[in-house]
């Protein structure tokens, strides 16, 4: 009975880009998310974000959400 090799190296890598690719797919369909969002429901970092979105060229908009305007009342 021979024991098989397992590359441990090589298994890290292969479950990162897994996982990589599904939250690469989640930041593509689902461009409505913030990244604080998708930090909290993917329970990662900031710069993993980054890095999957430098990985796979997705577009993401940048900065901040304009505050929403408040209507004011016209005075007579």
């Amino acid at each position: 009975m021979s024991i098989e090799h397992v590359s441990l190296k090589e298994k890290l890598y292969q479950v990162r880009l897994s996982f990589d690719a599904r939250l690469a797919e989640v930041l593509q369909r689902r461009p409505d998310l913030t990244q604080a969002q998708i930090k909290q429901q993917f329970r990662v970092s900031d710069s993993v974000i980054r890095r999957v979105i430098k990985q796979f060229n997705i577009p993401r908009r940048g900065g901040r959400r304009p505050a929403r305007q408040v209507p004011t009342a016209e005075c007579p």
